[in-house]
């Protein structure tokens, strides 16, 4: 009986370190954050979680490098030569470009490669206020939409999920409940391209960060301005 429960418990935890080292193999994400706005360190953390959340379950870890609140630690939140190091500001300034109900943006070279993507704080407080969802969720959730930009490249709209071109109010019920999510294609095709890219000098990206005419610009937007507890179109990527 001792023998046979010994054997037990190291099948099982032969077993966890195998587990184990799955979980260490998914693709690693690096993303910088400029909290422009200050928001709040617990709705950012939150905001965060809800993110990497969504992205684990497409099969990548997300590390965050929170630039505004880092010590000396500047130079990693700049370090952008690796291909899957994204760069995203939560600004209260909205890209000329983008309509007057623009959630947030990402910056598409004429490749479909990008790093940078902002977020619109303001619109995604005021979402919060109409729809009642959790702000920190909905910040999150945007915040894995435009990564999901930024790493799908062209043409990512998807028919359902968190890439969907608009979010209504079913949408809005899954972010609430955690079940919006990246589509198993997504995860698939965005696996590919991280495998795929070169790593790319710091300096042929940072023309990213404004809108230029060779670029596309992915933004979310909402399409009507009309409540949000409508079942109508609250979001809509634009182009």
């Amino acid at each position: 009986m001792h023998r046979r429960f010994k054997a037990v418990l190291l099948f099982a935890l032969t077993g966890f370190g195998l587990l184990g080292s799955s979980f260490a193999e998914n693709p690693q994400v690096t993303v910088s954050v400029y909290n422009d706005v200050e928001v709040s360190r617990d709705t950012l953390t939150q905001a965060e979680q809800r993110a990497a959340n969504i992205f684990l379950r497409a099969g990548f870890d997300v590390t965050w490098l929170n630039c505004a609140q880092m010590n000396g630690g500047t130079a990693a939140c700049n370090e952008m030569d690796e291909p899957a190091h994204l760069s995203l500001r939560i600004t209260s300034q909205v890209a000329r470009s983008t309509s007057d109900t623009a959630f947030g943006v990402a910056f598409l070279a004429s490749d479909g490669t990008g790093r940078y993507g902002d977020v619109f704080w303001k619109r995604a407080q005021e979402l919060h206020a109409n729809s009642k969802v959790d702000l920190a969720l909905i910040l999150g959730s945007v915040m894995a939409h435009e990564m999901g930009h930024l790493l799908l490249g062209s043409n990512a709209h998807a028919i359902s999920g968190i890439m969907r071109a608009h979010w209504e109010s079913t949408e809005l019920r899954r972010i609430a409940m955690g079940t919006l999510l990246f589509l198993p294609e997504q995860g698939r095709r965005m696996g590919k391209r991280m495998a795929g890219s070169r790593t790319v000098p710091i300096s042929s990206l940072r023309g990213c960060s404004s809108i230029l005419p060779a670029q596309r610009c992915c933004s979310s937007e909402n399409s009507s301005g009309e409540a949000l507890s409508r079942p109508r179109s609250v979001v809509r990527i634009s182009r």
